[in-house]
């Protein structure tokens, strides 16, 4: 019986120290949570948490980072790039995550054009840490470390400067970019993109603009837009991303042209995104043009979701044309938005605003075609094409300054056509006269009906105020004698 009872008395003991001993154990492996915070409640990532001066771990993306429990007082020193450093006394364990708030390092300064324009839309870069330049080039880039800080801004060159991380402001200037470049169409690039590269490579050129939806509806490269599937536009004569690697490889920006919201394929296959013609109860048609409504959410969705595909695969600027009502419309033509002054202007903004949101962080520049009389115009022109209104949100602004379409007495001209250099020079002075901001004008020129002398002169008046250009030539047939070695 007495040894039943050691026996008895042994197995308590054993079990009652294996359970002290796995308290202990569980105890000494608790983990809590440190939250690492900025002076302004925001999360700060890859923060770097040291126990006892022994590291533990990094923060994630939501400033958490897990630590283990001791079970004596922690000593914790906190530190993260651009950040003061901190240290706290955790004496307890913690049943609810700890607070670790970190000062962020403030980079103040501001971004202006040589001339000391301010620059709006620059972004400034420290690692992770960026700010954005206001209406007055002015810039914050919270949690900013000291070093190389790069400033970009779409459609722009960019520049770097050396931050000590001390206080004061810091001034930096940055170039729009002056681009020269030709129109290559689909066709065009399918059958020979080559020799466009060898021309720009024996010319001053330095851009393409290659189509990639064009006046048919159809785009020229396999799109995987579901929206452009069920249109069936989709019509692939080249593959987009080895244009792009061909471009890089000879270092030339490249510019990608998608029509807006003129669209006879999509406008008869989807027409519930089209502009109505209640006389004809069909989509509205004039001259073979059909127009998508540029109020309607479904018909705004494809141009962007088109531009998305175009920047992930590489395209440097996303041109969108036809970026307006039409021009030859009856009362009869209904638009889901109404068709008022301010109601076609706000579409068109807005519309550029979206754009600008979504690509601005692939790094794309966002560019406009725009009708050249609206460097003029006062009023939207009927369209929704208001010069200031656009050109206040976009990175590149292309009026089309084409002689030809300019009527008689424009400019005191009988017959603008006539007259190349003279319509250009008035026009764009007109346009450069109301400029909101600093922004890229990039006009297209007439490249068709005109010898190579013609179009120099053209190409002359646009350079004298410093700008870049596009040659327009509907075949892509591009009159190199007017194109400088």
């Amino acid at each position: 019986m007495r040894s039943k009872r050691h026996i008895r008395l042994l197995v308590i003991i054993t079990v009652g120290w294996l359970v002290w001993a796995g308290w202990i154990f569980l105890a000494g492996s608790d983990e809590y949570v440190v939250r690492v915070l900025d002076d302004q409640g925001v999360p700060v990532v890859d923060a770097e948490v040291a126990v006892n001066s022994d590291p533990q771990g990094v923060s994630d993306e939501e400033g958490l980072v897990s630590l283990g429990w001791s079970g004596e007082t922690q000593t914790l020193a906190v530190s993260a790039a651009g950040h003061s450093s901190t240290n706290i006394m955790v004496p307890d364990y913690p049943q609810e995550p700890v607070d670790v708030v970190i000062r962020a390092k403030l980079l103040r300064g501001r971004v202006t054009t040589p001339d000391k324009v301010p620059v709006e839309g620059a972004y400034v870069r420290s690692g992770r840490a960026v700010g954005i330049s206001d209406a007055d080039g002015r810039f914050v880039v919270r949690g900013a470390s000291p070093g190389t800080i790069n400033v970009t801004r779409p459609a722009w060159h960019g520049n770097t400067f050396e931050w000590a991380g001390g206080p004061g402001e810091e001034v930096v200037t940055i170039e729009p970019r002056v681009l020269k470049a030709v129109h290559v169409g689909g066709e065009a690039a399918a059958n020979n993109f080559d020799r466009y590269i060898s021309m720009a490579k024996g010319t001053e050129l330095n851009a393409i603009m290659l189509d990639l939806k064009d006046e048919s509806g159809y785009i020229w490269y396999e799109s995987e837009v579901e929206m452009a599937r069920s249109a069936g536009a989709v019509n692939p004569l080249y593959d987009l991303e080895s244009l792009v690697e061909k471009a890089d490889a000879a270092d030339l920006y490249l510019i990608g042209r998608i029509t807006t919201f003129q669209d006879p394929v999509a406008a008869q296959a989807i027409p519930d995104m089209a502009a109505w013609d209640t006389a004809t109860d069909q989509p509205h048609e004039s001259g073979g043009q059909y127009f998508l409504d540029p109020s309607n959410e479904a018909a705004r969705q494809y141009g962007l979701d088109l531009a998305d595909e175009a920047c992930a695969a590489g395209v440097d600027e996303i041109q969108f044309d036809y970026l307006r009502y039409p021009d030859d419309r009856p009362e009869s033509v209904e638009f889901e938005g109404g068709v008022t002054g301010e109601a076609r202007v706000s579409a068109i903004r807005s519309f550029l605003t979206e754009a600008t949101s979504r690509l601005h962080p692939q790094g794309c520049a966002v560019a406009a075609d725009i009708f050249g009389f609206i460097t003029r115009a006062t009023d939207d022109g009927g369209i929704g094409q208001n010069w200031e209104q656009m050109l206040d949100v976009v990175d590149v602004a292309s009026p089309m300054v084409y002689p030809s379409h300019y009527g008689s007495g424009w400019y005191n001209l009988d017959n603008p056509n006539d007259h190349p250099a003279t319509l250009v020079e008035e026009a764009l002075a007109d346009g450069m006269e109301r400029l909101p901001r600093a922004v890229v004008v990039r006009p297209w020129l007439q490249d068709f009906g005109y010898t190579a002398s013609q179009v120099r002169s053209q190409i002359e008046e646009v350079e004298k105020h410093g700008l870049g250009w596009m040659l327009w030539n509907a075949l892509s047939e591009v009159s190199t004698g007017a194109l400088t070695p």
